[in-house]
């Protein structure tokens, strides 16, 4: 019974020993291989880093292109946007000064009117007038010519009276002489 106690834990020992160098010899068979893949998930996440790096590099470019792209579209359309707003206000401005001069013109000219009309009607009633006037001299011219006329035979009668008394006068200061 003794050799058990010391045959027993040499052999268990011996068992260990070959399990033990199987596993170590596995083990850094298996290290090296776990350490290998590691460096190699490494290296493809470095890789797989600096690729989407630099595809989110070019996309960011292009969406900065882009960007300045729409940036300069929506400047130059704001642009012709103000330029065609301020044409409109321009020729709206222009519109109203034009229909203001327009109003001042007629206004000017409804008042010219006005004062032609006031002149056409004193023209008229001094038409009117110079008529009258005129009718009233013809009138009157006719009366004076009548007058002359009926004036002449009067004093052509006087005239012939006297005479006629003068000789009258004579002939008496005859008979009486």
């Amino acid at each position: 019974m003794n050799k058990i106690y010391f045959v027993a834990p040499v052999l268990a020992m011996l068992i260990f020993t070959g399990v033990y160098v199987t596993y170590q010899s596995g083990a850094k068979q298996r290290a090296a291989i776990a350490e290998k893949q590691e460096k190699q998930e490494k290296e493809n996440k470095l890789k797989a880093d600096a690729d989407a790096r630099a595809k989110a590099f070019a996309d960011a470019m292009k969406a900065q292109e882009l960007r300045k792209k729409e940036r300069a579209e929506k400047e130059a359309r704001e642009l012709a946007e103000k330029e065609e707003r301020q044409a409109q206000l321009d020729l709206r401005d222009k519109t109203f000064r034009e229909q203001d001069k327009i109003a001042k013109q007629m206004e000017r000219l409804k008042k010219e009117i006005e004062a032609e009309k006031t002149a056409a009607a004193k023209i008229e009633e001094s038409i009117g007038s110079i008529e009258a006037e005129q009718t009233f001299l013809q009138s009157y011219l006719t009366k004076a010519r009548e007058n002359i006329k009926t004036l002449e035979s009067l004093i052509n009668q006087i005239a012939a009276a006297e005479s006629t008394r003068a000789a009258e006068a004579a002939a008496a200061a005859k008979k009486t002489s």
